[in-house]
């Protein structure tokens, strides 16, 4: 049976949805005297605009690395924060936890290890919802969190979800709408774009993120509001088919490598897309194949998809939202147009091919306008 923390059941309104992770309890390794409010932003502030990187794919292996060696209850996953301090996170596998979920107490179990990624914004609003004076103080960019599962206190079992909707409901939706993609004046547009102005860019693989997915059913019994999700998914995935293709008859190649990485994935998606191309991999490998030699796509991230490509590497060419140029620190935002990332972008050409925003939101095409992609620091560091 799992361990049972005998915690105060939440109170408010609190959605299923928001109980799907569960973040670890973490602390510095070597504690020291905690900032003051003021000075804690001042640190986030200053570290963030003098180009220390707050993502690294280094962190990201060390600590994948960690991961998969599957560490039990109780064993701790080393971190390190924005200032360079070591960070020790206590594993929860197998902890049952409870909760008031819609005015029903519930019981979830702490499980699958994974990856959470704050931009810089998040640590400064982080900063708020914790008491202060501080009782201790890690402003880590990235951290391990469990998936959490409905459990049953009865039976001592994980309670399954709604599987996905069946292959081939969902097999005729991605055709549908990838036929509404392909004779869309966008689609044909964005080909021409690539043709012209990434020609001369060595490419080697193409890297999606977020595009949620096709077959889930986590909505309103009705449909109204997978449909509008399945169908958005469908058409990104469509999108990407069609970089493939670009990409094929570009090199003169039979087989262009494709990945995407979308925790939401189910066995329906996969099967879907590996038919047409593309592999589906999981969280952090995405962001470890991410290079100069990229094409790179991300709409809507609810993850940092900006900071943390911004960090890491200046891809070739990027599909994501429109990158709005404005002076003020972002809120409100999972993947926000940071000082950083608008930054990057000014090494980047922006190309409108008008796709419907209501299934691809406001994204524009980039495509960097050196053919050699700049050389960070020693330290990781963009000029």
């Amino acid at each position: 049976m799992g361990d049972i923390t005998n915690s105060e059941p939440v109170a408010g309104r609190v959605s299923r949805l928001d109980l799907d992770y569960r973040y670890t309890s973490c602390r510095l390794a070597e504690p020291g005297e905690a900032p003051t409010l003021e000075e804690a932003r001042e640190i986030i502030d200053r570290l963030y605009e003098s180009g220390v990187p707050f993502f690294t794919k280094g962190l990201i292996q060390d600590m994948w690395d960690q991961i998969k060696q599957d560490p039990a209850l109780g064993d701790k996953i080393l971190t390190k924060d924005i200032t360079g301090a070591v960070v020790e996170c206590e594993v929860e596998k197998g902890k049952v936890r409870q909760w008031r979920v819609d005015d029903t107490e519930m019981e979830y179990v702490c499980k699958e290890l994974v990856l959470s990624y704050q931009c810089r914004a998040c640590l400064r609003r982080e900063i708020k919802w914790n008491d202060y004076p501080f009782e201790h103080w890690e402003p880590c960019a990235i951290k391990p969190m469990h998936r959490t599962h409905e459990w049953d206190s009865k039976t001592e079992s994980i309670i399954p979800r709604r599987g996905p909707l069946d292959l081939g409901v969902v097999t005729k939706t991605f055709q549908d709408k990838s036929q509404e993609w392909k004779e869309s004046p966008a689609c044909e547009k964005l080909k021409t774009i690539l043709s012209s102005s990434a020609k001369n860019h060595e490419i080697d693989k193409v890297i999606a993120f977020a595009f949620g997915t096709m077959s889930g059913q986590y909505f309103e019994d009705d449909g109204s509001l997978y449909m509008r999700s399945g169908w958005r998914s469908a058409s990104q995935h469509a999108l990407l088919v069609t970089i493939i293709e670009w990409m094929k008859e570009r090199d003169h190649k039979e087989k262009v490598l494709c990945y995407s990485q979308e925790p939401a994935y189910t066995e329906v998606d996969k099967k879907i897309l590996d038919e047409v191309g593309i592999e589906v991999i999981e969280d952090p490998r995405g962001w470890l194949e991410v290079d100069e030699h990229s094409i790179v796509l991300s709409v809507a991230s609810n993850v940092p998809s900006k900071e943390i490509i911004a960090d890491i590497s200046r891809p070739a060419v990027i599909i994501w939202c429109r990158v709005e140029f404005y002076d003020g620190l972002e809120q409100g935002l999972t993947d926000p147009d940071s000082s950083r990332v608008r930054a990057m972008m000014e090494g980047y050409e922006l190309h409108e091919f008008g796709p419907d925003e209501e299934m691809f939101s406001d994204i524009v095409l980039y495509i960097r306008k050196s053919v050699a992609a700049p050389t960070p620091s020693s330290d990781g560091r963009f000029p």
